[in-house]
């Protein structure tokens, strides 16, 4: 409780004060709350042949004129990344292209994880922390026969970096391909702690994970193998934060398809996912830890 109050009084402190960030690119990010899953599945696609949604759920917030999910158009390239869409654990109207003039941007729907999105959730931000202001979109998706990769580019940011670097506020991202979270980079789960946090101008955001250590576009390519010709293959992309509902956590998505969309730096997930016949496994799993799991005290 005593960090969180640290938290709140620092917040409040530092929201008008500008960011030092290092010069990006043109910006031209204009982001579109939706909060359809169709919708967003549609902007995220690359249109490569091979790949068939056939199911789709969004899980995300609103509140007043807030939402936690959207589309974006990306034409100058900001960050190098291609138009997709846009979650986060705050508003993402928020983190559209312009310059950086707050430390503590942040929109607290005040909205606790289910204990299936706990379990999904606490993997990727090292224990059993309380995470807050979750957004999830799940698909389902088949392949044709010769197809065994999909491909995704990633940017992820945070406003709790650099304060709460190290701290039980670590805002973290996963992509789940068949059970398998296959947002990794160098070994590391993308989360604030990420020793590739670094800041980068463009939006609002404070911290971007960058891949190439300041030597061009923070870009994540996530690579991931199914069975050729697979049906019923299951993909989360997931996003919350944790230990409060305090400062924003965004992530940009662009190129879900077979073939690499260009300019990313590759991240982990290369390895072969488990059948979509051996998720029946998983989600006992998942169940028993949504059961087991035992919350922080408020």
């Amino acid at each position: 409780m005593k960090n969180i109050h640290i938290k709140k009084f620092l917040m409040a402190a530092a929201v008008a004060l500008p960011v030092a960030t290092i010069s990006g690119q043109a910006s031209a990010i204009t982001v579109t709350q939706d909060t359809v899953a169709a919708n967003l599945v549609s902007a995220l696609l690359a249109g490569t042949p091979g790949l068939t949604v056939t199911g789709s759920s969004l899980s995300s917030q609103t509140s007043g004129g807030a939402a936690s999910s959207g589309t974006y158009t990306n034409g100058s390239g900001t960050y190098g990344i291609g138009s997709g869409i846009i979650l986060s654990s705050g508003n993402v109207s928020a983190y559209g292209d312009g310059a950086n003039t707050a430390t503590g941007t942040t929109t607290n729907f005040g909205v606790s994880a289910t204990a299936s999105q706990e379990a999904l959730l606490d993997p990727i931000t090292g224990g059993s922390l309380n995470h807050n202001d979750v957004t999830h979109l799940d698909l389902t998706f088949d392949v044709g026969a010769g197809i065994s990769r999909v491909f995704f580019n990633v940017v992820f940011g945070s406003e709790e970096y650099a304060e709460w670097v190290g701290s039980q506020y670590i805002d973290a991202f996963g992509i789940y391909l068949n059970g398998v979270n296959i947002a990794t980079f160098a070994g590391n789960p993308v989360n604030i702690d990420h020793p590739n946090m670094a800041f980068i101008g463009g939006t609002e955001l404070d911290g971007i994970l960058d891949p190439t250590a300041g030597s061009g576009d923070p870009i994540m390519l996530f690579e991931g193998v199914v069975g050729a010709g697979s049906t019923g293959n299951t993909l989360t992309f997931i996003i919350a934060d944790s230990g409060d509902d305090s400062l924003d956590s965004t992530v940009y998505i662009e190129g879900f398809g077979t073939a690499n969309p260009g300019g990313g730096t590759t991240g982990g997930g290369q390895t072969q996912i488990p059948e979509p016949g051996a998720l029946a496994l998983f989600g006992l799993g998942l169940a028993g830890l949504g059961i087991v799991r035992r919350r922080r005290a408020a």
